[in-house]
């Protein structure tokens, strides 16, 4: 016979505990939301992509605020933090095309601060004569890419914005990138529980970062000597730099490198303020940490790809600050004095004021 007032209290003890795990669920919720929305929401920017690993979500608009910024990322309806534009050219415009990373998308600023609208802006005000009558720079960074996914996002972007010019941001863990291979996010659930999609991006990010450590990640470029391993992500890395110029070139388009200093490049004081001081001496600073925009300006050279290294500049600017203190990416600051640099140097050299052939 079923002993009815020890089922009853049974049922009891379960409804308690349900209640009880429902509570920490709506908590955990609302804490995650107050606490930790920037992490959730630019896991939300983010779809899987079979080509690319992930792609920005078209029509995803997210307010990113920090203590050291307050700033919204809008993705159009094409998937690129910019304005829309239409599949019509005016023959009179000069298209510029922007591949990057982060730095490039712009975290830590408005769209109208990024490099790319920033010299778009520039080289309106400043019409090189005889030049275009407008210019335009499309600003196609995704954060978290790598040089391999540049190369494969331009594959699909060339012919949708057929640029006269392609610019390639090119970071410090490029390399690390190409080595680690295009990474694969998980799929996101139908739902927008910041607490499910919380733990995915979560598992996401430990498993990236598993077979890396901060000097991997970071500091590897800059060595004396590399593995064979690193040693062979860096040919690999040039190899698709190759690639996206003789890709730029069979549409009728030129490419620019552009070398994205790392905050460490920079100062010594970077180092101390993050907590990384002690891996390194002020011997190492000076005597290793421009291998990366070294390394990058000699391959240019050497495959006669023009290369913009904007550590010199950026070492030599008192316009402080050009990072923010806690986050890595620029300040507007730091995005007004590269399209500055990046500006006079396609001056110079005669990129921007012959429009190639548009068919119609």
């Amino acid at each position: 016979m079923i002993d009815m007032k020890k089922a009853s209290s049974l049922t009891v003890n379960f409804l308690v505990l349900t209640a009880t795990v429902v509570l920490l669920f709506i908590l955990t919720e609302i804490t995650l939301r107050i606490f930790t929305p920037n992490m959730v929401n630019l896991r939300l920017m983010h779809k899987p992509d079979g080509d690319l690993g992930f792609r920005l979500v078209p029509g995803f608009e997210m307010a990113y605020r920090t203590a050291e910024f307050n700033t919204t990322i809008k993705i159009n309806s094409e998937g690129l933090r910019d304005h829309e534009y239409t599949r019509e050219r005016d023959p009179q415009t000069f298209r510029i095309l922007a591949l990057g990373d982060s730095f490039t998308l712009g975290i830590g600023v408005d769209s109208e601060q990024t490099y790319a609208k920033v010299l778009e802006s520039m080289l309106n005000h400043d019409q090189p004569a005889g030049g275009p009558k407008r210019f335009e720079v499309v600003n196609a960074g995704v954060d978290a890419y790598g040089t391999e996914q540049e190369y494969r996002y331009l594959r699909e972007l060339l012919g949708r914005y057929r640029p006269d010019l392609v610019m390639v941001g090119l970071y410090s863990n490029d390399v690390s990138d190409v080595m680690g291979g295009i990474p694969t996010l998980p799929a996101l659930g139908s739902n927008r529980l910041y607490s499910i999609e919380y733990l995915r991006g979560l598992k996401f990010l430990l498993k990236k970062s598993a077979a890396r450590d901060l000097n991997t990640e970071l500091l590897e470029i800059y060595r004396d000597r590399y593995n064979p391993r690193f040693m062979s992500a860096l040919e690999r890395t040039k190899d698709y730099l190759v690639k996206i110029r003789d890709l730029s070139a069979a549409a009728g388009a030129k490419t620019v490198i552009i070398i994205l200093p790392l905050c460490f490049e920079i100062e010594r004081s970077h180092w101390e303020v993050r907590g990384y001081g002690h891996l390194y001496t002020e011997e190492f600073f000076r005597g290793n940490m421009q291998k990366f925009s070294d390394t990058f300006v000699e391959f240019g050279k050497q495959l006669n790809i023009p290369t913009v290294p904007l550590l010199p500049v950026m070492r030599g600017s008192n316009a402080l600050p050009l990072y923010f203190t806690q986050d890595v990416h620029w300040t507007p600051e730091g995005h007004r004095l590269a399209a500055e640099t990046i500006g006079a140097y396609l001056s110079k050299r005669d990129l921007i004021t012959q429009l190639k052939r548009h068919a119609p």
